[in-house]
């Protein structure tokens, strides 16, 4: 088989298994609905202004952090980077805060932790492109930094807000998808976070070149820190709307990458696809299975880490060789 026949094939069903997951999804929850009652207008507000916004958001967020964790990876030459390792989760999670603290409407929630998310982004691009002969060590680092000093900030803000208030941030900071926004809306965010994906998906070659290595990509024509400048915002803008809109989910963007490499190889034009895909049919189960075995609204951050953290553990202790005395 050809590698465009695999491209087409592995992708299509993944494709077909993300749409029937997503139909299911409308009918599950603490109430079953059959196919018939999903159009009964007594239904509406459950079906299509609570669980498809749900659905939507998951679809894109999913497939947005798992992208981000590939490429990432590649260009930090670290396994274990994610898309919330240069700071803007943390940089969105103070903009919200800020939001909290001020008394602001929801809408400017999203609108605050988007703004701290490009000032993370910013200051991720200058040091890239001044420091762009350091090595991948030297942005990671900056990131961590970046971090810890807006997660410092976050946790100042928390014990001076009110009891309520500092619930409801802690509760958005854990992740949800419960976002009062309408599928209009969802849809346009899942256009635009696809459009930045197919931008990326046609830079997956120079995207294989880095993987071989920055002098093997040079020698190959590619303008490195060009192309790694690029990366860096691509997956800094997806990192930055799904934190602004969903708060922080973790594991997502550091296990489906790992998953989709360990199962389909590091060739990163069916990788892509196959990462965008699998994020989502992954956050779409795991945001069904919180809306069908309980009534009570629970971070889906926690549900990622629950779920994440041994499958992780299962991939990485089946890919390294035990030690032998």
């Amino acid at each position: 088989m050809t590698l465009k026949l695999k491209i087409i094939y592995t992708s299509s069903l993944l494709f077909l298994a993300l749409v029937v997951l997503a139909l299911a999804s409308l009918s599950l929850g603490s109430e079953f609905f059959s196919f018939r009652e999903l159009f009964n207008p007594s239904f509406k507000i459950i079906v299509w202004e609570l669980r498809l916004p749900r659905i939507l958001l998951a679809i894109a967020t999913g497939g947005a952090l798992a992208t981000s964790g590939s490429v990432l990876q590649v260009l930090l030459k670290n396994p274990l980077a994610d898309p919330y390792i240069l700071g803007i989760s943390s940089a969105a999670a103070f903009g919200a805060t800020l939001a909290f603290i001020f008394h602001l409407p929801y809408p400017w929630i999203s609108i605050f932790a988007f703004g701290m998310s490009l000032l993370a982004l910013w200051l991720i691009v200058k040091a890239a492109q001044r420091y762009v002969h350091s090595s991948s060590h030297f942005l990671l680092l900056t990131g961590v930094l970046l971090s810890f000093l807006f997660s410092s900030a976050v946790t100042f803000f928390l014990t001076l807000a009110q009891p309520f208030e500092g619930a409801s941030l802690l509760f958005w900071l854990m992740g949800s998808l419960s976002q009062p926004l309408s599928a209009w809306v969802l849809l346009l965010i899942l256009v635009l976070i696809f459009g930045i994906w197919g931008f990326m998906y046609t830079q997956a070659y120079a995207l294989n070149l880095l993987n071989l290595g920055e002098e093997h990509a040079q020698t190959l024509g590619i303008n490195v820190s060009h192309t790694k400048n690029v990366f860096f915002i691509t997956i800094s803008l997806l990192a930055a709307v799904c934190v602004s809109l969903t708060g922080m989910i973790g594991f997502v963007g550091l296990l489906i990458p790992h998953w989709v490499r360990w199962g389909w190889g590091n060739d990163h034009r069916l990788t892509l696809p196959l990462n965008f895909l699998s994020g989502s049919l992954f956050l779409l189960i795991a945001d069904t299975l919180i809306r069908t075995l309980t009534t009570q609204e629970i971070p889906i951050g926690a549900v990622t880490a629950l779920i994440g953290a041994p499958l992780f553990l299962g991939i990485l202790w089946n890919t390294i060789p035990p030690k032998t005395l």
